[in-house]
């Protein structure tokens, strides 16, 4: 596995790390497959699910996770053909030629992902950095998707929470100790919820064995920029959500997209497409099967 710019420190690290991706990938209960989709900015890894001739719906993940891990999801959307998408420069099987920069850059890598799947009038679907880029595309190229669901996208609608971050996640970046990786990602999820310890072991081999060459900074976007929008969009956000209040940015994201429709996952944090799959998955299949 080779690349003009790795996200990997060793190559033993890239071995370790990919066996891990693996072992996460053993947790979806549906057949898939992967594909790579050449692009401007590198080689981008996508995971395939689901029938040929289903609806498209396309998975964007979160900051310093991939694909795998939307192995509490997949199932639920069986019925779809699902394409995970792998962010270029993110701790995935993706490889980076140029970093994605600027807004623009996310907009072009994904219509070239998609032109490579050759797919299109698709479902978004993104979860915290993944719902900032969906969100991005979707201000630019609505007239390629059905509807938008945004899972407590980081950014975009409120500011990051630098001091937060500064204080439980910047460390096990820099630092990446087992312990500050364990404290960061636990900060994440609500009181009482676990990460599955197989991708628990993933996130600590990334920490420790990648870097991230993900290089755009997500921004909060304005009401102006968002009055475009027009086609259907719902927002989900964890009642114990850390990197905003569920109440506040519920009521931020309907002042700039008056159609949103919203709701909260109760007993869950920032993980929640994990720690309430349940109830995440029942908002996602019965948004998207709603007449619009």
């Amino acid at each position: 596995m080779t690349s003009k710019l790795s996200i990997f420190k060793s190559k033993t690290g890239e071995e370790e790390f990919l066996k891990s991706y693996e072992e996460v990938m053993n947790l979806w209960e549906v057949a898939y497959e992967e594909v790579k989709i050449p692009t401007k900015f590198g080689e981008t890894h996508v995971i395939i699910s689901g029938p040929i001739d289903g609806v498209p719906v396309v998975m964007l993940h979160g900051m310093t996770g991939n694909s795998s891990f939307w192995y509490s999801n997949i199932t639920a959307l069986q019925s779809y053909r699902v394409y995970c998408i792998d962010t270029v420069g993110d701790f995935g099987k993706s490889l980076v030629q140029t970093p994605l920069k600027t807004e623009e850059d996310c907009v072009i890598w994904l219509d070239e992902v998609l032109k490579g799947l050759g797919i299109q009038n698709i479902h978004l679907i993104g979860h915290s950095m993944g719902g900032w880029l969906s969100l991005t595309y979707a201000k630019k190229r609505q007239e390629n998707l059905k509807k938008l669901i945004l899972i407590a996208p980081v950014a975009s609608i409120l500011p990051i929470p630098f001091m937060k971050l500064i204080r439980y996640i910047y460390p096990a970046m820099l630092f990446p100790s087992e312990k500050r990786i364990r404290k960061g990602w636990e900060w994440f999820c609500a009181k009482g919820n676990d990460i599955h310890p197989i991708v628990m072991q993933q996130v600590i081999i990334a920490y420790k064995q990648c870097k991230p060459i993900l290089a755009v900074i997500p921004k909060n976007f304005s009401k102006e920029e968002l009055s475009g929008l027009k086609i259907p969009v719902l927002f989900m956000v964890g009642d114990e959500e850390k990197i905003y209040r569920a109440n506040k940015a519920i009521n931020t994201i309907k002042e700039k997209i008056p159609h949103v429709e919203t709701t909260i996952i109760q007993s869950s944090g920032h993980l929640l497409i994990a720690e309430q799959a349940a109830k995440v998955n029942k908002a996602i299949v019965d948004f998207l099967i709603k007449e619009h």
